[in-house]
């Protein structure tokens, strides 16, 4: 939650799903995995003897799991583990990363605002990411322009290289501009004064 911390640091705190994207002008916080503190409503009743305990709810939850009916209804909560919010039976909306995975962990109505800024993005920072996940690349591709500036952060230059790579792979219809790599980790990316520069670029 670096980025809501963030925000909420410069005046801006996030306190429904909606104000991702919606709060502020320009900036747009898209998580398309979702996050540890979102949940989506469930339509079940709750069975359990304690239906405000989370824990009774999380053992009820994985008990019935194959009858579960998850909604499209987000919500952002702040138990742990998540499985009531705000008096409502609810199921974490958070999603590993995986390379054949074909949907997003995150509202259709982001994801279709995501689309629409994609073509006006310019720089593109990748932290952390092998970009190996095919349904994302396909969106980059489907709506980056070409001519992007990529940079790319890893923890050592193999990775970074290897990212590199299937950036330029998956891009070839829209290839980037510039694509340039570090292996000094985020931190040092920052304090050495390498996010500026490529900001400034």
């Amino acid at each position: 939650m670096l980025l809501e911390d963030a925000l909420s640091d410069f005046g801006l705190p996030i306190k429904a799903v909606t104000d991702y994207t919606k709060r502020h002008p320009f900036y747009k916080v898209f998580k398309v995995h979702g996050s540890v503190n979102w949940a989506r409503i469930v339509d079940n009743e709750i069975l359990s003897q304690n239906p405000k305990h989370d824990w009774s709810v999380t053992h009820e939850w994985i008990q019935r799991a194959a009858e579960l009916s998850v909604t499209d209804n987000y919500a952002l909560c702040s138990s742990c583990p998540t499985a009531v919010v705000d008096g409502r039976p609810a199921f974490p909306a958070i999603a590993i990363p995986v390379e054949k995975e074909k949907t997003f962990e995150c509202p259709s109505s982001l994801i279709e605002e995501l689309k629409t800024w994609l073509p006006e993005t310019t720089k593109t920072l990748v932290i952390g990411w092998r970009a190996t996940e095919e349904h994302f690349l396909n969106l980059l591709k489907a709506h980056l322009r070409p001519g992007l500036l990529f940079h790319v952060v890893a923890g050592n230059l193999q990775d970074a290289d290897e990212v590199q790579v299937r950036i330029h792979r998956a891009l070839m219809n829209k290839p980037p501009r510039h694509v340039s790599a570090g292996d000094k980790g985020f931190t040092d990316f920052i304090l050495s004064g390498d996010a500026e520069n490529f900001l400034a670029m």
